[in-house]
């Protein structure tokens, strides 16, 4: 079990780095944008650099709906969190016990995220054929190399 969720995991990752880079590195990466245009843009982008068929449009729109539906809450859940925070912080008696639920919540809300985004990024990187699967490991491999010299420059 736990091999198949580190390979889910992984490949998860994968396809979440292109789509994640197809949304930031254009223009809606700044504030302002509603997540229906950022994943209208990251939609653009993917099938542009991929060149998907019709099945595999298909399916990443699947993943940008699911997207702008977790968008929506986004801000709710954060608020609500940021509220828990504050109480914490202003309260006489903090502990380790209180902060830890708080960080329980937090992860039960990711986990609630990826259980709904994983099987659809999934079945989308599984519509992929070779070539474009390379091209998503060249991205990635660039990315990497940029959070590389990120990392590198920001410890000096």
């Amino acid at each position: 079990m736990l091999g198949l969720r580190k390979r889910t995991w992984i490949i998860a990752g994968v396809v979440a780095a292109l789509i994640g880079t197809a949304a930031v590195a254009g223009r809606y990466h700044h504030r302002g944008y509603s997540p229906e245009d950022r994943a209208d843009w990251a939609t653009y982008m993917v099938t542009k650099r991929l060149e998907l068929n019709d099945e595999q449009q298909a399916s990443f729109d699947q993943i940008a709906q699911s997207y702008v539906e977790l968008m929506g809450t986004r801000r709710s859940f954060m608020s609500d969190m940021a509220g828990k925070a504050k109480e914490l912080a202003q309260g006489d008696n903090l502990t380790v016990e209180a902060v830890n639920e708080l960080r329980g919540e937090i992860s039960a809300e990711f986990d609630r995220r990826a259980d709904l985004l994983v099987p659809q990024l999934v079945a989308f990187y599984n519509t992929l054929d070779d070539e474009q699967k390379a091209k998503v490991a060249q991205r990635l491999d660039r990315m990497s190399e940029r959070a590389g010299r990120r990392w590198n420059r920001d410890r000096d």
